[in-house]
């Protein structure tokens, strides 16, 4: 994405949202994170993109950036647990999903152990 920077005669002018001499723009990962965890599709969050910050993104972007993530995920859920936790707490939330074009009622699952250190770890 290309940046024109104004200027004025005494480069006084500093930009709010990319600094000067920039590259990249930080947060913007976080950006499409945090709407990848609203349940956001690719193409939604291209358009919201585009509405909010006039940016034109491919959902090839879009989708690096929310793959990256999935295997951060994969790792976690393989990660080795404690063989003894002296408290557990198991809950479920009953939410809507939508899975093959339609929208089922699913149950997720959640168990919470406080380690002997005190230490909180979350399963899924």
């Amino acid at each position: 994405m290309g940046i024109d920077v104004p200027r004025d005669r005494n480069g006084e002018y500093e930009p709010q949202i990319v600094p000067k001499h920039q590259r990249e723009w930080r947060g913007f990962d976080e950006k499409i994170l945090s709407m990848y965890s609203l349940g956001l599709s690719t193409n939604a969050i291209q358009e919201n993109l585009k509405e909010i910050y006039n940016v034109d993104v491919s959902t090839e972007l879009i989708s690096r950036v929310t793959d990256e993530v999935k295997g951060l995920v994969e790792e976690w859920r393989n990660r080795p647990l404690e063989s003894f936790y002296p408290v557990m707490f198991f809950d479920a939330l009953r939410t809507n999903i939508r899975e093959e074009g339609h929208v089922v009622k699913k149950s997720v699952y959640l168990a919470l152990a406080i380690g002997l250190d005190g230490q909180k770890e979350v399963a899924d």
